[in-house]
């Protein structure tokens, strides 16, 4: 269970898979391929949120201003690296 799970309480569901670092790399680079074949080339800039999704904040988004006309915004942490999800926010 992760730093921050520990710290601010439990899960919604009662069993969680720990994931490595190397799962959730390549969760991520598959799901930036992914959306990136949808709303074309990533901008070098994440909108962090400022408390962690795990815990019950908001959601990273990831901006796409090449593809379409104005800017598409994208998230990667509604599905875990094992495709579960999407998970419920707020």
């Amino acid at each position: 269970m992760s730093f921050f799970k520990r710290l601010f309480g439990k899960s919604e569901t009662p069993i969680e898979k720990d994931f490595t670092e190397e799962e959730h790399e390549r969760d991520y680079e598959l799901k930036s391929k992914g959306l990136e074949n949808v709303l074309g080339k990533m901008q070098n800039l994440v909108g962090h949120a400022i408390i962690p999704f795990a815990v019950g904040g908001a959601v990273d988004m990831y901006y796409y201003p090449n593809h379409i006309k104005g800017t598409g915004f994208a998230t990667m942490e509604l599905l875990d690296p094992d495709g579960n999800g999407p998970k419920k926010i707020g």
